[in-house]
C-alpha cells in the first residue's frame, strides 16, 4: 500500500452507508436509506448541475417581476435543494416507489426532516471513511460541505 492510499476515499464515498428511518414521532420503522458521502461522484455532479440551474433561474427571474416571480424563485430553490440531497440517496426500502431521481426529490420535498437528516449524515466523513461498525454497514455499490450544499442549492439572485 502506498502512502497515498490513505487518502483515497472515492469508493467508500460512492458506496454509501445504510441508515434506518424513524417516524416523525421518533418511533422506529422498517424503512431505510443508503446514503452516499458528499464526496461521491453523484453528489459532486449534482452540485454542479444545481449551480447551473440556479444561474438559469436567476436569468428567468431577472426578466420577470412581482410576487409570482418571487414565489417561483422560492419554489425552484426548494426543488434544487431537494434534488441535490436526493443525489446522496443510493437506494431505499420503499417498495411502492422505485428509487429514481424524481421520486427521491419529491420524497425530500414532502419530508424535509429526512432531507436535513440525509444531508447531515452525508457530511460526516467518519461514518464513511473510519472503520465500519454495525450501524454503518456498506450500502449499494453504485457510482453516482454542509454550508456548501445548502448555499449552492438555495442561491437566489435578486430581482432588479
Amino acid at each position: 500500500m502506498s502512502d497515498m492510499d490513505l487518502f483515497k476515499i472515492r469508493d467508500s464515498a460512492n458506496d454509501g452507508i445504510k441508515i434506518d428511518l424513524f417516524a416523525p414521532d421518533g418511533k422506529p420503522t422498517e424503512h431505510w436509506l443508503v446514503v452516499r458521502s458528499i464526496w461521491s461522484d453523484d453528489f459532486q455532479s449534482a452540485r454542479s448541475e444545481v449551480l447551473r440551474a440556479a444561474l438559469e433561474d436567476g436569468k428567468k427571474a431577472a426578466a420577470q417581476k412581482g410576487e409570482s416571480a418571487d414565489k417561483e424563485l422560492k419554489e425552484a430553490a426548494v426543488r434544487r435543494q431537494a434534488a441535490l440531497i436526493a443525489s446522496l440517496i443510493a437506494d431505499w426500502s420503499f417498495k411502492d416507489k422505485p428509487c429514481t431521481e424524481q421520486n427521491k426529490t419529491q420524497f425530500l420535498i414532502d419530508a424535509p426532516q429526512i432531507r436535513t437528516h440525509v444531508e447531515r449524515i452525508a457530511e460526516q466523513d467518519q461514518r464513511f471513511f473510519a472503520k465500519r461498525s454495525a450501524s454503518s454497514s456498506p450500502g449499494a455499490n453504485r457510482k453516482s460541505r454542509s454550508s456548501g450544499t445548502r448555499k449552492a442549492a438555495t442561491a437566489q439572485p435578486k430581482n432588479t
